[in-house]
């Protein structure tokens, strides 16, 4: 995912769909109001050095870490220390005032909103999409059909070698191997948006699991050892490297970063897509004309899982100087910082996309 003129179509696509899926997506309680404007800008040269907390979502982490480092590197009197925990983690410390921010990739509902003193922003910093890596020795490639996917995360399918998968890979040797899913054992926004697909492409697995961010897995699979709980997207990347014969699902950053190997899905189309520029674009195509799509998106060469992943912050700050800084921490990551997220495997905001949300949090 390196920009070239493809890429630049990707971020006409990505402003396009955020413009329309996320105008007005930053909530911010009635009445209340920020108390510093991203105008304003901050001048870290002559003033006392500001250390911002943050922890939540995984899903965003790799980027969030590059961002922050690199704002420091400008900005010397400014930390940033972000946590990779969990997007229900990082929600529960922002209600409790135990960070300054919070990752998520689960907007906040009205009951949760309300939790929070003063009213949230709930702001969209970037996107990515949701794969399957496994652990197969020997097998580079690897398509899964949806009701081989479904089959895995609801028990049915126990072996590699089992006829939905072979009939997925004809061509390729499957071992006679069980399989071990790993799963995220916190409350996680990855597992949202991967069950919230699923349930829109399954009647089965809508009943059987549903749309969740800490999911009830089958008694089958915990009753034969096949399950195993990470803890945010690297701790599932780990165990899947660890455990041959295993397969779990996390952000792409996660699987391109490290080198692992991704399974080409079946979409919405019934074509089987592999993660990567390509199909990320071709599946933001088919979102910008049908919005509502974005759980499963149409088109020949979609990928079928997208996703969004938000900062939150409370809209009364007690120190006005550190709310500048996360302000302008913000500030960055829509400008300069966008620049690196094609390369840790995200989708790079537009110029216009990246307005649009300044525009909002200053509202």
């Amino acid at each position: 995912m390196r920009m070239n003129p493809m890429g630049q179509l990707l971020s006409l696509l990505t402003g396009a769909l955020l413009a329309v899926q996320l105008f007005g997506f930053v909530a911010v309680a009635a009445g209340a109001t920020p108390e510093v404007g991203l105008e304003n800008g901050a001048n870290s040269t002559n003033r006392a050095p500001i250390k911002l907390i943050g922890d939540g979502a995984s899903f965003p982490a790799p980027l969030y870490l590059r961002w922050f480092r690199d704002y420091y590197k400008l900005h010397p009197t400014i930390r940033v220390d972000y946590q990779s925990t969990s997007s229900a983690g990082g929600i529960k410390d922002l209600i409790g005032g135990r960070v300054d921010f919070a990752g998520s990739d689960v907007r906040l509902d009205k009951q949760q909103q309300a939790q929070v003193p003063g009213g949230v922003r709930q702001v969209p910093m970037t996107a990515g999409a949701i794969v399957l890596v496994y652990h197969l020795d020997g097998i580079a490639d690897l398509n899964l059909s949806r009701a081989s996917v479904i089959g895995i995360l609801t028990g049915r399918i126990q072996r590699w070698n089992d006829a939905p998968i072979v009939a997925d890979n004809p061509d390729v040797a499957l071992p006679d191997d069980p399989i071990t899913l790993v799963v995220r054992g916190d409350g996680s926004g990855t597992t949202f948006h991967l069950t919230q697909h699923l349930s829109q492409a399954s009647s089965e697995f809508a009943q059987t699991i549903g749309v969740t961010m800490s999911p009830n897995w089958p008694n089958s699979l915990k009753q034969r050892g096949a399950l195993i709980r990470g803890k945010g997207n690297d701790g599932v990347a780990a165990f899947v490297r660890a455990i041959p014969g295993s397969i779990g699902y996390v952000q792409y950053a996660y699987g391109y970063l490290t080198g692992m190997s991704m399974a080409a899905l079946q979409n919405r189309a019934g074509n089987l897509v592999a993660p990567g520029r390509a199909s990320f674009e071709a599946a933001l195509d088919a979102i910008t004309t049908d919005p509502n799509a974005i759980a499963d998106p149409d088109g020949d060469g979609s990928y079928p899982i997208i996703a969004v992943s938000w900062l939150l912050f409370r809209n009364q700050a007690d120190d006005p100087a550190k709310r500048q800084a996360l302000l302008d921490v913000i500030d960055y990551a829509l400008g300069p910082g966008q620049q690196v997220s094609e390369q840790l495997g995200y989708i790079r905001f537009s110029n216009l996309v990246s307005d649009r949300v300044r525009n909002l949090v200053k509202e």
